[in-house]
């Protein structure tokens, strides 16, 4: 600030001196008669003295004048852009009547009605995504409900449906044809049981995600302990641990967790593997589910059914595979490849 102030005094200063020797010349050039240039150096030197003395005079209030008008311009400046970045958007400056100043504030206020027409476009923009994002998760949450709909249908409800049928034809047998009567009981069994695998394989698609305390290969641990306290399937686990994105872990968990949800449903298996690996040679990650259960035919289960298509969408959606190799009477191996992109690398490397 006193730089400032220096600066415009000795501008002044100089502009003074050099005025007051400029109309001394012309003065005694346009009239000589009437002033005469001293020949003493006594008053050579008080004209000097007092020409210097009256210019430093002018100067520091010039300077002073100067530099107070310049410097309020640009503390109310700097007030306006401290307003904008504050959140203050229709905040605006004055004009001054300077040409100059004018110009920078006359840019300065345009440039605050963009920042503002702009922030509330945004403002705008972010409420109509979180209208879509709600009807989006409404819709979502329908169609869950639609396909668990259908799952209850076409599996418990049919399944029990069958038991009250042959338990009211077994209370009609029982006295009459105990053999055939004690078949029926054991097919009851069997048929609860089943429908008891699915149900647990329907809230077993139910389970909240738990990535958000532990990692994938934790949250795999989790999943096979708890299906294995209870139910009779034993597991067993070859799990790197491995530094994703959110987004791939959270895919890869679900993925697992209706990988599972066939094994429990429909492979009648005593024992799972669980593996995830990374492969540093070609740069990916495969997860593996496999079940010594009765296995099936590819070709006998239609492309649209609900789990298949649901771990082939979550697998492009992080841009991997998802193969299935199964034999009747040989068991079942889910394999998921998922290619680690070099900038991921990099970021893990970081």
């Amino acid at each position: 600030m006193w730089f400032s102030r220096f600066k415009w005094i000795f501008y002044h200063f100089v502009s003074s001196l050099l005025a007051i020797i400029a109309c001394v010349l012309l003065s005694s050039l346009l009239f000589p008669n009437l002033i005469c240039m001293p020949d003493s150096p006594a008053t050579v030197l008080g004209i000097t003295v007092i020409a210097v003395g009256v210019s430093a005079l002018s100067a520091v209030f010039g300077g002073f004048y100067s530099s107070k008008d310049f410097r309020g311009a640009l503390e109310e400046i700097t007030l306006g852009a401290k307003n904008i970045a504050y959140g203050n958007l229709d905040y605006r400056l004055g004009f001054k009547g300077n040409a100059e100043f004018d110009g920078i504030i006359q840019a300065f206020n345009e440039m605050a009605s963009r920042l503002e027409s702009q922030v509330g476009a945004l403002q705008k923009l972010a409420q109509e995504n979180e209208q879509l994002l709600q009807e989006t998760k409404i819709t979502a949450v329908s169609e869950e409900r639609r396909r668990l709909a259908r799952d209850l249908h076409d599996a418990v409800s049919q399944q029990l449906f069958a038991i009250s049928m042959m338990s009211a034809t077994v209370l009609k047998l029982a006295e009459k044809n105990p053999e055939h009567s004690l078949d029926l009981v054991r097919e009851i069994s069997r048929s609860a049981t089943r429908a008891q695998a699915e149900m647990r394989a329907l809230l077993l698609q139910l389970r909240p995600l738990t990535l958000q305390n532990e990692s994938l290969s934790e949250a795999l641990s989790s999943l096979a302990a708890e299906l294995q306290s209870k139910q009779s399937l034993a597991f067993d686990l070859d799990l790197d641990e491995v530094s994703l994105p959110s987004n791939i872990e959270n895919q890869l968990f679900r993925i697992a967790q209706e990988g599972l949800s066939n094994v429990l449903r429909h492979a009648e298996a005593s024992r799972a593997r669980i593996s995830l690996k990374v492969s540093g040679a070609n740069h990916r990650v495969i997860l593996v589910i496999e079940d010594d259960g009765k296995g099936f035919a590819m070709e006998a289960i239609p492309q649209s059914s609900m789990g298949i298509r649901s771990i082939r969408e979550r697998s492009t959606l992080i841009g991997g595979t998802a193969q299935w190799l199964s034999m009747p009477g040989k068991g079942t191996k889910l394999e998921i490849r998922v290619p680690i992109s070099s900038e991921m690398e990099s970021k893990e490397d970081e």
